[in-house]
């Protein structure tokens, strides 16, 4: 088995056509290794933009690419064609998924299909990082905070340049990495499901009226002698959580609950939190007071 880890960069341009902005690739890096996680070969190519004619002041800044230099490079097609030749039967890895997202997007409206047509097994190298080093679930970890856990020295990759950044997915990838804890994170990307659960935009529920929303949620326990809590006063909703006063009459503890609903593919995802009595002096934050139905 044979991985390919790879890294783009792109440029956030306006698309007529489409009346929106789009993310438009302008460079694909990767590097290719086998089943002991040596280098076999690398991938380098910059994209020659067709919607936005000139890059960004920032990407420019961030990634040092030129507009000479991509006048230079080849069409989206083109790129696509070579590394998928180049690529062959490989696991494809990113260090996220907005790597694919891009994709999708580009493939959509450069070939007029989403599917990625290189895409056959996948596997999101953040998850699997986050993982193996037991990184807190709440907060996505970044590929310079991944190396710094691991005391990986960057000096000698090129940031924010596509094969740079592949190159140092691979350093992380190599540090972590058995052949057991992977297989738990290959997913087929052949399917219908894939891009479905890919697609999906995460939504955070701010409507204690909607029928997705389970009462007993809305409950919390003391802190302190785990009974059940009383509220004490009206939800508010505030930074798309939902916060409100309770005591507990068995031990007088009294507290803040804060809990969120966020829908994603797999379903809703309930965060409780308990915090010190919210005493309403903070007005900094907007605050729209909910009545539990």
């Amino acid at each position: 088995m044979s991985f390919v880890i790879l890294d783009l960069e792109w440029n956030g341009t306006y698309n007529r056509r489409l009346k929106g902005f789009m993310n438009e690739i302008i460079e694909f890096g990767a590097v290719k290794v086998d089943e002991n996680l040596t280098i076999i070969d690398t991938f380098e190519a910059l994209v020659r933009p067709q919607v936005g004619k000139k890059i960004s002041g920032k990407i420019k800044t961030l990634t040092s690419i030129t507009n000479e230099e991509l006048e230079g490079g080849l069409q989206f097609m083109q790129v696509i064609s070579l590394f998928k030749k180049w690529a062959g039967d490989a696991v494809l890895m990113t260090w996220g998924t907005s790597d694919i997202l891009a994709l999708i997007e580009n493939c959509r409206y450069f070939c007029g299909n989403e599917r990625i047509p290189f895409l056959n097994r996948y596997v999101n190298l953040q998850a699997y990082c986050e993982k193996m080093l037991d990184y807190d679930t709440t907060k996505q970890m970044g590929l310079s905070t991944s190396a710094q856990l691991l005391k990986i020295n960057e000096d000698g990759f090129d940031h924010h340049r596509a094969l740079g950044d592949s190159l140092l997915s691979l350093r992380c990838f190599q540090k972590l990495y058995t052949s057991d804890s992977l297989d738990f994170f290959i997913q087929d990307a052949t399917t219908v499901e894939f891009y479905s659960k890919i697609l999906f935009k995460t939504v955070t529920i701010c409507d204690l009226s909607n029928p997705l929303i389970n009462r007993s949620d809305m409950q919390f326990s003391c802190d302190v002698c785990g009974r059940r809590a009383h509220r004490t006063s009206e939800w508010q909703l505030k930074n798309k959580s939902y916060r409100a006063n309770f005591v507990c009459h068995h031990c007088h503890r009294e507290f803040c609950g804060r809990v969120q609903f966020k829908l994603k593919y797999e379903g809703m995802v309930v965060k409780k939190v308990v915090l010190p009595p919210d005493t309403g002096k903070d007005k900094k934050e907007d605050t729209e007071p909910q009545q539990e139905s």
